[in-house]
């Protein structure tokens, strides 16, 4: 009896061999048959891959489609909290800076074939690069419908908290500034 219920049994405790059984009739006390924990971690992994495979293969034909566009949930997460709070300047700042450093990667990459003297290669690349180009200077010719200065604001004041940064690990504000007046 617990707490003066007769209804509720007093299972002692450690609980050395409890009478649990599922419904089907197997013993819960007969032993598992993993050898090990590494043994349980791999069955427990494999046990859902034809389930993957099946989602897999049904997805495919729209993951595979090359005109689909998407990110991972954290960073739409992330774009909408900047939409809500800056407006679309957010989205057209995040966009440019994301095909900036579009361009820049095909500007690493042709300049690899170029040090190589891939030249057919460094062309293709060149090629795209005239486009991301075109689409950049395109696009940021956009206005916006609000937020610009919000997003500037925001701007500055992280800019300004790096070069502080920067100062105070040794770098001279004369130098830091020279080194932007040069570029």
């Amino acid at each position: 009896m617990v707490n003066g219920d007769e209804s509720i049994e007093e299972i002692p405790f450690p609980i050395d061999n409890p009478p649990f059984a599922c419904d089907d009739g197997h013993d819960l006390h007969s032993p598992m048959d993993f050898t090990s924990v590494n043994d349980f971690l791999k069955k427990a992994s494999t046990a859902k891959d034809e389930e993957r495979k099946a989602i897999d293969g049904r997805l495919a034909p729209y993951l595979d489609d090359p005109s689909l566009i998407g990110v991972s949930p954290e960073i739409a997460d992330t774009i909408e909290a900047y939409l809500e709070q800056y407006g679309d300047e957010a989205l057209k700042q995040i966009g440019l800076f994301c095909i900036g450093k579009w361009l820049r990667v095909h500007g690493g990459i042709m300049e690899d074939y170029r040090s190589t003297n891939s030249w057919d290669e460094a062309m293709v690349v060149m090629t795209d690069m005239t486009r991301i180009s075109a689409a950049l200077q395109s696009l940021g010719t956009i206005g916006s419908f609000g937020g610009d200065d919000d997003w500037r604001a925001m701007l500055r004041e992280v800019v300004t908290q790096v070069v502080m940064e920067k100062i105070e690990e040794g770098n001279s504000f004369s130098s830091f500034f020279s080194a932007l007046d040069n570029d």
